[in-house]
């Protein structure tokens, strides 16, 4: 079946009709701040394709990305250049989110705002199309994604990463979190825009604020 929303095209099977109505109407509520956030970048609808179970999307996803690598469990969408692989909510028991039926809505909330987290990258890279940029560094790329998304919005541990942590492509998500946060607390979205066009200066500004990153969370948890 498909489902068309100001943001978004829907691709799913009938029993997942409720879940993209919530979804879809949810990526509206969101959608105009996301593009905002980037300056308006050309509008494109983008493609969502619902998977049934975390077994499918895997197998997807590694067609994808072709590096003969395990999905981890608690991978549940990726976004390609102009399309978004969402697993079901109805498969979240056979991932590592899985949860009991008292924590739903819980569950539920986390799972509304990875689809956002997604959505950010969609529109992050019609930026980037359109200024002929190359992807950012995976620390701003997935940062970003954390702090509009809204998923750590709760987090309140330290800061315990070295600087290879940050930079490097081994998952690090709440220190990048910390980071592109530390960015729009002390600077602003312009700068943190600024650093996405160049991932050579990004890399030298980030090591040398990375000392005032690391007092900045050490004062913060006093």
């Amino acid at each position: 079946m498909e489902k068309q929303f100001k943001y978004a095209t829907f691709n799913y099977n009938s029993e997942d009709e409720k879940l993209v109505e919530m979804l879809g109407n949810y990526l509206d509520e969101r959608g105009q701040d996301i593009y905002n956030f980037f300056n308006n970048p050309c509008f494109k609808r983008c493609n969502i394709k619902i998977i049934n179970t975390k077994e499918e999307f895997d197998e997807i996803v590694k067609k994808i990305r072709n590096n003969g690598k395990d999905v981890p469990k608690w991978v549940i969408g990726i976004t390609t250049f102009d399309e978004i692989i969402y697993l079901s909510l109805s498969d979240y028991k056979n991932t590592s989110h899985k949860y009991q039926l008292k924590n739903y809505d819980e569950a539920l909330d986390y799972y509304k705002k990875t689809i956002v987290h997604e959505f950010v990258h969609f529109v992050n890279n019609l930026y980037c199309d359109g200024r002929n940029k190359e992807r950012p560094l995976k620390c701003l790329l997935e940062g970003v994604a954390l702090n509009i998304s809204g998923q750590r919005d709760n987090y309140n541990g330290s800061f315990d990463y070295s600087i290879d942590d940050i930079l490097g492509n081994n998952p690090c998500y709440d220190g990048w979190y910390l980071v592109v946060k530390y960015i729009l607390d002390n600077y602003d979205k312009e700068y943190l825009l600024s650093l996405f066009d160049n991932n050579s200066i990004a890399r030298i500004n980030i090591i040398d604020m990375f000392p005032n990153i690391k007092d900045y969370y050490k004062n913060k948890t006093r």
